[in-house]
């Protein structure tokens, strides 16, 4: 009787579990593929032919997280902590679910190769629908995130003595707290791209007010005019890399911020900011074109030319040109 009871607690659990699975395979679904764009504008897309957002690609192992690492080394820790670690981390559950509800990946070469098909179609949706960079260094990630995963759930196992009902209640109860600590995560962090936050935050306010009250200590050697490609960005800073300093009427490339590394840059976007969008240049130099922009025009891998000042040894950007093409 004791049995039956257990077996029949033991089925009600491992089905709350799958229900938690299928929560947790949304909510990766809507940070992967979907955080610059709802799913029903992207069908919408796809119906109508237009494709129109931003993609790259990136098939050189580790060449992304070399980035990153620069981007912590430079002082911006939170900005590569979370993007190497949130690809990992975002996967743990995968490897953990997959491991425990699921006979065939109960092995670490099945998680592994479950795992990975689930990040190349992410990756490759991603490419194809236009909705952000397939990267071979996340893919390197998101399998460490499945492994560990796996590992966890192994651990769990051991300790638990095969108790599948305690497993259960366990899987259930971290995972209210995961995503309770998720969702508090993405809304401070991600909560512009989501909607969920007003994009007029205190903090341009604050910023816009420190450079205004600082003009006075502005000089020539305080500016920076930059360009580059968009690697990351936010609803606060943008980060470019290959940089260039540039003098139009000499037509070279010359330094003239009292910055040091010109390989990467991390450049805050003040709320007074002007944009302009298909800056062209011919090769005399003339301008031939201007169109006002918005911030929403920042989009992965487009070319961009950023000026601006440098206090207090960060750079704060006020004029942004996106898609700036110059043929010398």
């Amino acid at each position: 009787m004791n049995e039956i009871k257990t077996d029949k607690k033991e089925t009600i659990l491992k089905t709350v579990c799958y229900i938690i699975f299928m929560l947790y395979l949304m909510c990766l679904t809507k940070i992967i593929l979907f955080k610059y764009s709802s799913s029903i504008d992207v069908i919408e897309n796809i119906f109508k032919g237009e494709l129109n957002g931003f993609r790259s690609i990136n098939i050189i192992p580790l060449n992304s997280i070399i980035d990153f690492i620069k981007i912590i080394s430079e002082g911006y820790f939170t900005r590569g902590f979370n993007n190497i670690i949130g690809n990992i981390f975002v996967f743990v559950p995968l490897g953990y679910f997959l491991t425990m509800l699921f006979k065939k990946t109960k092995k670490l070469r099945y998680t592994i190769l479950f795992s990975l098909i689930f990040s190349l179609i992410y990756e490759s949706l991603q490419y194809f629908l236009y909705l952000g960079s397939a990267d071979i260094d996340d893919i390197i990630l998101n399998l460490l995130g499945a492994i560990i995963g796996f590992v966890f759930y192994k651990v769990i196992e051991r300790y638990t003595r095969e108790k599948l009902y305690i497993q259960y209640y366990f899987t259930i109860i971290i995972s209210i707290i995961g995503f309770i600590i998720a969702g508090y995560l993405a809304i401070d962090y991600f909560g512009i791209m989501f909607g969920l936050k007003n994009t007029d935050n205190n903090y341009n306010n604050d910023i816009s007010k420190i450079l205004d009250n600082s003009q006075v200590m502005v000089s020539g050697e305080d500016e920076f005019d930059i360009w580059g490609d968009i690697i990351s960005f936010d609803d606060e800073s943008v980060t470019i890399n290959k940089t260039t300093v540039i003098d139009l009427e000499n037509n070279v490339g010359i330094a003239v911020t009292n910055t040091e590394d010109m390989d990467l840059k991390t450049v805050y976007l003040l709320s007074s900011a002007k944009y302009t969008i298909k800056d062209i240049y011919d090769v005399n130099g003339n301008k031939v074109e201007i169109k006002s922009g918005s911030k929403d025009d920042l989009k992965i891998d487009k070319h961009i030319n950023i000026k601006g000042y440098i206090l207090e040894d960060k750079m704060y950007a006020n004029e942004i040109i996106i898609n700036n093409y110059i043929f010398m």
